[in-house]
């Protein structure tokens, strides 16, 4: 009788901890808006002598595809600069709104008033969004990568970047 009351109770414990981990893992899949695109920019890094931007399009409910370019002057002399392209899939089923991950390639470009560099770049990127205000109009993303740099002026030699979207903030229209 005692071996039974140990096993109900380890039975009915186990139920009551994993309760919350099934009802949180029945939130659903997101609303779809209707938007069809987003610009979007990080107006903090700009006080800080760095410009990004970003157009993304959706293509599918859960996919977008963009371009995204950015500068910084490192000194009175050196510069750097980017363009991408990219692809984003939201696992949620609603583009522009959750996590994404996705893919970039792109040329990257370092100038140092002498010589410039350009390399081409392969990355990878995971994030977030989110779209707020009454007509869900209202943009921000975040998201962290890395892209690795190989050919171009590298020659055999490759290196790494990273990508960090602080706050990307932006209309989704």
């Amino acid at each position: 009788m005692r071996f039974d009351a140990k096993i109900l109770a380890a039975f009915l414990f186990l139920c009551l901890a994993l309760s919350p981990i099934r009802v949180g893992a029945q939130e659903g899949v997101r609303e779809p808006v209707p938007h069809t695109q987003v610009i979007s920019g990080n107006p903090l890094i700009l006080l800080a002598g760095w410009f990004n931007a970003e157009y993304e399009r959706k293509v599918a409910q859960n996919m977008t595809l963009g371009i995204s370019g950015g500068w910084l002057n490192l000194d009175d002399d050196d510069d750097y600069a980017n363009v991408s392209g990219f692809l984003r899939f939201y696992p949620q089923e609603a583009a522009f709104t959750g996590f994404y991950f996705g893919g970039r390639a792109g040329v990257y470009n370092v100038d140092d008033g002498e010589e410039s560099y350009t390399a081409f770049g392969l990355g990878v990127d995971i994030g977030y969004t989110w779209l707020l205000g009454p007509s869900r109009a209202f943009y921000i993303g975040m998201g962290i990568g890395a892209t690795r740099l190989l050919g171009g002026d590298l020659g055999d030699a490759s290196g790494t970047v990273p990508s960090i979207r602080l706050i990307n903030i932006g209309i989704a229209f």
